[in-house]
């Protein structure tokens, strides 16, 4: 039998799979400051990349929040031209995070015929 290969941190998140989504991610960059939005690249339950980093830097601490995933601790692990990575300090909940968040559905129509679109006074046409 084998010894097992030490982990570090990195070679762990090296293995972890990458999975592609069509998500945002809400970056903060330091306590009171504004989140910036990014289009994730793609997610594993150790780390994310992301489009469009402008002002992150490696090293750098950050909170993310991605899909039902909220405010979890990261680092900036890397930054080369429009992408950046970012590598949590706890494992996520990959399900939560491929998840839509509460908060981003479309509101209702409030102008317009769609508004009253489905009143029970409104007129119904039949043929």
């Amino acid at each position: 039998m084998q010894p097992m290969p030490s982990t570090t941190d990195d070679t762990a998140a090296a293995r972890d799979p990458r999975t592609s989504v069509m998500l945002s991610a809400d970056v903060v960059r330091s306590e009171g400051s504004q989140p910036t939005q990014h289009r994730v690249l793609n997610v594993s339950v150790s780390g994310v990349c992301i489009a469009k980093p402008v002002g992150l830097v490696a090293d750098m601490p950050v909170m993310v929040s991605i899909g039902r995933v909220d405010h979890v601790a990261a680092r900036v692990k890397w930054v080369r031209g429009d992408r950046a990575g970012l590598r949590f300090d706890a494992r996520i909940d990959l399900d939560a995070a491929r998840q839509r968040r509460v908060g981003n559905a479309a509101p209702p129509p409030s102008s317009g015929w769609m508004a009253s679109a489905n009143e029970r006074f409104r007129r119904q046409i039949t043929a």
